[in-house]
């Protein structure tokens, strides 16, 4: 599953004379597949397309979590990955974008709007300043370039001569 971009249905079936239930480390790794929680870019690159799995007849339990994840894969109003991004994650790390310098501001702010109706206003308005905040923070070396080189020249006072 991880990596696919189009399967929407995993049937797991048993055979019919064998009691087999797939185990709790078996839905972790599931559940991982399709929200992996480790940082921001493993969740974008979780699976957003599976949209049922279980069997037809013998009433598997399927575990909240994996239950919720599908349930966001299959609501076509939102984008199953920012949606996953935001209740997943409270504090988005700006280091992996310090790469693209400002140009990564636009970005950001694309990427907020895009997220509108997935979470409060209020809550989503906060993360998005707040994120900013970070983002600009952690960039003083576009600023404090400038500053050094002026304060790094020798200047001769009126009258000093070399």
């Amino acid at each position: 599953l991880k990596g696919n971009k189009s399967l929407e249905t995993l049937y797991l079936r048993y055979p019919e004379d064998e009691e087999c239930e797939v185990t709790g480390a078996g839905w972790s790794t599931f559940s991982k597949l399709l929200c992996d929680t480790s940082s921001i870019n493993n969740t974008y690159l979780s699976n957003h397309t599976l949209e049922w799995v279980g069997d037809t007849f013998y009433g598997m339990t399927i575990p909240p979590d994996i239950r919720r994840h599908i349930a966001w894969n299959k609501d076509q109003r939102i984008d199953a990955a920012i949606r996953k991004i935001l209740k997943t994650h409270d504090h988005f790390e700006m280091k992996p974008f310090f790469q693209w310098k400002l140009k990564f501001l636009p970005v950001m702010v694309a990427w907020f709007e895009r997220a509108q109706g997935n979470e409060s206003e209020k809550s989503l308005e906060s993360r998005k300043l707040s994120s900013m905040y970070d983002f600009v923070r952690g960039m003083p070396m576009l600023v404090g370039q400038e500053k050094t080189r002026r304060r790094s020249r020798k200047r001769r006072l009126d009258g000093e001569t070399k």
